[in-house]
């Protein structure tokens, strides 16, 4: 039996997707204040195992020499600081645990902040 698209009026049928949509992203959760940086993201992952993923941290944290930057929206400055300290962390625990994060920088990382 075909569909009747009659049964239901466009408004009613908008209604429900925006309803349905609000729901979906209810569900899954407001994404993260960092999100809306994704060269930053980016570049967050493909560091976090080695040193330089903590030299980037930092650098995302302070801002030395006078030097002037926009800076972060206030949620993505402490998003920015949790993810430092959970990285002091776990260099902890691979300390403790007689391991070591990678000294070298990872293959094709252009990464250049503050670094010459």
């Amino acid at each position: 039996m075909p569909i009747d698209n009659r049964v239901i009026s466009p408004a009613l049928a908008q209604q429900l997707f925006r309803k349905s949509e609000m729901l979906k992203r209810k569900r899954m959760g407001t994404p993260a204040a960092i999100e809306s940086f994704p060269r930053v993201m980016k570049t967050i992952t493909g560091l976090w195992r080695y040193s330089e993923g903590q030299k980037y941290l930092e650098e995302l944290i302070m801002v030395e020499g006078g030097k002037r930057r926009a800076g972060f929206p206030v949620e993505a400055q402490e998003e920015i600081m949790f993810l430092y300290q959970l990285l002091l962390d776990q260099n902890k625990i691979l300390g403790i645990r007689g391991q070591k994060i990678t000294a070298n920088r990872p293959p094709g990382t252009k990464f250049t902040m503050g670094v010459k």
